[in-house]
């Protein structure tokens, strides 16, 4: 779980040059831009980085700059001010017109509202998204961005479908860069889904123009749900074709949609060519595998795939009556993999210390292209009847079978992780900011249906499937849950089960990393009794650590139109800007410093300074109470009056503001144009103004609260080092050395002895969650009960002969004569002839094994029974015969 540090740094902080990033000095709204928009009901991934720098969107405007930069920028102003101590420098900071010196604006001729930006895997493109339409500009390289001509740079971009990502069309959803596609300079793979339901993957070349126009593979999930065959036309009803109704309209309409892992080696190998599409009323839909017709293959892909799907094949082929649906699915991966293995690779990457190498393959044909549609997935989440109103959608892939994979080698693969589970891990979250972590333990392989000629098996059935919903968490307050929310999951670069949820007003921590650990180590447990029952527990106690790192003062936007809605986080973690989250909202950057997490339970080293010999830091960092003041952007932003003659006064009307003022219809109009313009404009630096006048009050009462308890602390300190003497008089300095050392002794002994009970404590809980009591310890727990509820009667009744104590003698006194009587007896016997003598029993024939004398007593006894068995049945029979008689 990530430790907050501190709030938005200073170097992004005003006047710093780092604010200026994200700050808008303008009011006035884009003229393309439509004066009233509808509203927008999506994600806000305004906000993108390409390692250090940061791409981010301000008056539909890019803008691009390094946070390294932006800091050392800031790092020298702050020298050079305190060097030039004698000359007079202002204390505001550098002026409006050094300002845009920081950043670089990107050109992209862009007409809609920017709503998502992705850059690409490997940061040559960046795929900017609208409501309808999408938008591919190339990057150039980051040498050549922060070079000394900060004028700004047009874009070489290209428009994705020009006649199928357009306005009358239904609005785009997800942008995702393919995990395993081939990703260059010169191309890429993207998948875009729309509402509708509809899957398109588009395969980029920019020396192939006609690669932005169409789609190598585009597939229809309203008509896969319903598919029986894979020789069906799947593809989306082109432009301007009716397509009907359908109830799937309403059940199928997409809310986001993401790729079930990264393409890692130590991820599962279906993971990664899983598409998960969830639905607005909540159900889930997978396609696998969507592939590209060239596509990555990492190093443990095709063995991995190979030792799951050829040992799976050969158990059903024994048994192929009870599986003959699964065992022909098992035959299409088999062929699938086959065409594979047969195939050469087009290139082959080598790996380094930061990527790994892979293999350049060519998608199979055989079965098809295109993926039987899995699902639906459901989560039962109780007695709620409405529908889940899903946003966005997060999948953690389970890890790979490293036994599987390397059974028979000799050599260890190093792709071991012990934070990893062997489940699927699925949040899900709503707009009333609930978030839902649910398992997937099945797992979800490669299908595709069957072929309509051979008619090999019937259609399957696409039944539902529930998920196992582990725990819903809330992450917006119940008075703020009137906004406009849309929540969106960030992963954080530290731990794979760890993220962040971006809202409307606030980012919150998750972090599954701890619960996930002790799942898999009781699921890898070769101790299988009471495995239930310790299930049971993990899932019913604390799964997640949730903590609020970023919370937003309610505050309009300074920009009329501007998405009132927090961006997606980002997560940078490097040595130069240090473990930093950063979003921005309202021409405001929200960032948080965080320390990199560490083990879930302290050590004894960690409990104080006292404990330890060692020295520890003079001051503890404490998390600070609230995030320092932000100066709203109303204070600095431009006069709305600027514009106002240009945009509210029309052309015949601006010669008569120059004239004397006369009463008339069109002088009114003007003057409550400007009224309404104007009383905006006041009403929010009034309600600025207002808010600074609370801070500052609010200062004061800490600050005399804070002096308060600085009195107490020093009357405090004279109370160890003085003493009250007989006349009642406190007397400074009387008390010495020693007691005082004394005193401190005793508190070091004390914390030592709190260490100790909480060690032995922390090893009872960890101890506790074993297998559960046996029959025999129940019982014996119920004497022990028994045993002292006598006692503790006998102690009531207080009698002098207690029964307990009588019968303890005459046990004594029972055994000492049967100990007298044992020794009585053996005197009198003859002594026994030793083993190895003649005369031994052992010497005169073999010796019988105890083993063989049990079985032969077990034969004895079975024919007992059954002699016993038999003579039963005859008299019985004897019996209903007299009783015939």
């Amino acid at each position: 779980m990530p430790k907050l540090i501190s709030y938005t740094p200073p170097w992004l902080s005003r006047p710093a040059p780092g604010a200026t990033l994200f700050a808008s000095t303008s009011t006035k709204k884009p003229g393309y831009l439509p004066e009233n928009e509808a509203e927008y009901n999506g994600p806000t991934r305004t906000l993108a980085k390409r390692g250090n720098e940061v791409f981010t969107v301000v008056n539909n405007q890019i803008r691009w700059s390094s946070l390294t930069r932006l800091k050392d920028v800031w790092q020298q102003q702050s020298r050079s001010k305190k060097d030039a101590s004698g000359q007079t420098r202002s204390s505001e900071g550098p002026s409006d017109s050094d300002e845009t010196d920081y950043y670089r604006v990107l050109i992209v001729p862009v007409y809609e509202r920017i709503r998502q930006m992705i850059p690409s895997p490997n940061g040559a493109f960046l795929a900017i998204v609208t409501d309808h339409t999408v938008y591919i500009a190339v990057l150039p390289d980051s040498s050549h961005l922060s070079g000394t001509d900060r004028s700004p740079i047009r874009l070489k971009y290209y428009q994705l479908g020009p006649t199928t990502h357009v306005i009358p069309e239904s609005p785009v959803v997800s942008a995702l860069w393919h995990p395993l596609g081939v990703h260059s300079n010169l191309g890429g793979c993207l998948v875009t889904v729309t509402a509708d339901a509809a899957v398109r993957v588009w395969e980029l070349d920019r020396n192939n123009h006609w690669s932005f126009d169409r789609p190598t593979l585009a597939v229809d999930l309203r008509k896969l749900v319903d598919g029986t065959s894979c020789d069906q036309d799947f593809s989306p009803s082109g432009f301007g074709k009716n397509k009907g109704f359908s109830a799937d309209f309403v059940d199928m309409e997409v809310a986001s949609a993401c790729f079930g892992g990264s393409g890692s080696e130590k991820e599962n190998a279906w993971a990664p060519m899983t598409l998960w599409v969830a639905m607005r009323p909540g159900d889930l839909y997978a396609l696998c595998p969507l592939l590209p017709s060239k596509w990555r293959a990492p190093a443990t892909t095709i063995p991995s795939l190979t030792s799951a799907i050829v040992p799976k094949l050969s158990a059903m082929e024994e048994d192929s009556s009870e599986y003959e649906d699964e065992l022909t699915a098992c035959r299409q991966q088999y062929d699938w993999l086959t065409e594979i293995d047969n195939q050469d690779p087009l290139q082959t990457i080598a790996g380094s210390d930061l990527e790994p190498g892979s293999e350049i393959l060519t998608r199979p044909a055989n079965p098809s292209a295109i993926p039987r549609l899995q699902g639906p997935f459901r989560v039962e989440t109780g007695a709620e009847l409405d529908d889940l109103d899903l946003c966005d959608l997060l999948v953690i892939a389970s890890k790979v079978d490293v036994d599987a994979l390397m059974m028979g080698e000799d050599d260890e693969l190093s792709v071991e992780d012990d934070d990893q589970l062997s489940a699927t891990v699925i949040c899900l979250s709503t707009r009333t900011g609930r978030v839902h972590i649910c398992l997937e333990l099945d797992g979800v392989e490669g299908q595709w249906l069957p072929k309509l000629k051979k008619n090999s098996f019937s259609t399957p059935l696409s039944e539902p499937s529930d998920l196992v919903l582990v725990e819903s968490l809330d992450t917006i307050r119940q008075e703020d849950q009137h906004l406009n929310h849309w929540p969106t999951f960030t992963n954080d670069v530290i731990s794979r089960y760890s993220f962040f949820v971006t809202t409307a007003s606030n980012v919150t921590s998750i972090s599954l990393s701890s619960w996930v650990q002790r799942l898999e180590a009781e699921l890898r447990s070769e101790d299988t009794a009471g495995s239930a029952f310790r299930l049971q527990v993990l899932c019913e106690g604390t799964v997640s650590l949730r903590e609020r790192i970023i919370q937003v003062d309610d505050g309009g936007s300074a920009v009329k139109g501007e998405a009132d809605h927090l961006a997606s986080s980002l997560v940078f973690y490097d040595y130069d800007i240090g473990y930093l989250l950063l979003s921005y909202h309202a021409s405001r950057p929200y960032a948080a410093i965080m320390d990199a997490p560490e083990v879930s339970f302290p050590l004894t080293a960690d409990m104080g300074p006292i404990a330890s010999g060692a020295q520890g830091p003079t001051s503890p960092i404490l998390p600070p109470k609230r995030p320092p003041y932000q100066v709203p952007s109303i204070l600095y932003s431009d006069s709305p009056l600027e514009f106002f003659v240009e945009k509210y006064v029309p052309h015949r009307q601006r010669q008569s503001l120059k004239e004397q003022v006369r009463l008339s219809p069109a002088t009114l109009d003007l003057v409550a144009a400007a009224h309404r313009i104007l009383s905006a404009h006041t009403n929010a630096l009034e309600r600025a103004a207002s808010d600074l006048f609370r801070r500052c009050e609010r200062l004061q009462g800490e600050m005399r609260e804070q002096l308060k308890q600085l009195a107490d602390v020093a009357e405090r300190i004279k109370g160890v080092s003085s003493d009250i003497g007989e006349d009642g008089q406190r007397r400074e300095g009387s008390r010495s050395d020693e007691a005082l050392d004394k005193r401190l002794k005793a508190a070091k002994e004390r914390q030592a002895q709190l260490v100790e009970r909480y060690e032995s404590l922390r090893n009872k809980v960890l101890k506790s969650g074993g297998r559960p009591l046996s029959e025999k310890e129940k019982a014996w727990l119920a004497e022990v009960e028994a045993l002292s509820a006598s006692l503790e009667r006998e102690k009531k009744e207080g009698e002098k002969d207690q029964s307990l104590s009588q019968r303890l003698e005459t046990v004594k006194e029972i055994a000492a004569d049967l100990l007298a009587e044992a020794k009585s007896i053996a005197a009198k016997a003859p002594v026994a002839p030793e083993p190895g003598s003649p005369a031994s029993p052992s010497a005169a024939g073999p010796r019988v094994p105890q083993r063989l004398q049990r079985a032969k007593i077990t034969d004895a006894m079975r024919m007992v029974e059954r002699e016993s068995a038999v003579i039963e049945a005859i008299t019985s029979r004897l019996n209903r015969l007299n009783s015939s008689i």
